[in-house]
């Protein structure tokens, strides 16, 4: 019983950032309708640019995240207005080729720049742990637990309480009506988006201490993205946080008891049970 609590604590801890990555996707796909292909690369970018902040100015990740979610909202900004905005209105085949080919490019451009080298930071907090009665864990696991769940409240807040957060929810339910309700459409989309890359770069700084870097390493992450919007519900951002946990829970639970070689299977299990049992996902609603 205790090893089967001790595999929930490991999955919430690893949960919470997942949360941050499927909010952030959700966030774009709930706005502007886009599905973002390239947002494991975003996150990647993010990764890259905490390590450059740790390797050559010596800025601990757990503060270097911030400056490097700074980077990727305005980066997302630029690549909104440069790339996306032109095929907004075009069909979804070419959204997904354009999202696509920007993951394609920022992977690429980060092996040229950066080699295929794989790279690790090595902080103090990594080696520490912290123990409540029979249960541990990683000192910076539980660092990053406590920062995406700030990041995840505070995003919900923002969503449902600031006037910019009603124009988003507005855009998400209605994009046709809002703009005569006096929304700047192409800010608020704008906005979204750069707001939705950000959090897939926090959540890369966050995650850097405890991976590997290396240019592929965003891959897996868009598929589990993917994974946290279907199963919390399309555009629903409480939703995508709920899968993220569900997520996390269910690959911990897997790895103890099936292996670690499972882990990765049951995102595509759970992927394929939402979308045949309740499309709509878990908080979404059928749309017409």
């Amino acid at each position: 019983m205790v090893r089967f609590f001790q595999a929930c604590a490991d999955g919430l801890l690893t949960g919470a950032l997942y949360a941050l990555i499927g909010m952030g996707l959700a966030l774009i796909f709930g706005v502007m309708r886009i599905v973002n292909f390239a947002h494991g690369a975003f996150l990647m970018v993010g990764m890259y640019a905490t390590y450059v902040l740790f390797d050559y100015f010596k800025i601990n990740p757990y503060v270097g995240f911030l400056p490097a979610g700074l980077f990727c909202f305005i980066f997302g900004y630029i690549v909104y207005v440069a790339l996306i905005r032109p095929v907004r209105d075009r069909s979804h085949f070419m959204q997904i080729l354009m999202t696509t080919g920007i993951g394609l490019i920022l992977t690429d451009s980060a092996q040229l720049i950066f080699k295929a080298d794989y790279r690790q930071t090595n902080i103090d907090l990594i080696n520490r742990s912290v123990h409540l009665g029979p249960f541990g864990a990683n000192a910076a696991e539980v660092l990053s637990f406590v920062i995406a769940l700030a990041f995840v409240m505070g995003l919900r807040s923002f969503v449902v309480r600031s006037r910019t957060g009603q124009a988003l929810r507005a855009i998400s339910q209605n994009p046709e009506v809002a703009p005569l309700m006096g929304i700047n459409l192409v800010r608020i989309q704008s906005f979204s988006f750069a707001l939705g890359i950000a959090l897939a770069g926090v959540a890369g700084g966050l995650l850097l201490p405890r991976l590997y870097l290396f240019p592929g390493v965003g891959e897996d992450y868009t598929t589990k993205a993917f994974v946290m919007v279907v199963l919390g519900g399309m555009g629903s951002v409480e939703g995508a946080a709920f899968g993220g946990l569900v997520l996390g829970l269910s690959e911990s639970l897997t790895s103890l008891y099936l292996g670690n070689q499972w882990a990765l299977i049951i995102d595509f299990v759970l992927f394929l049970l939402v979308l045949s049992f309740k499309p709509s996902g878990i908080f979404g609603r059928q749309r017409a």
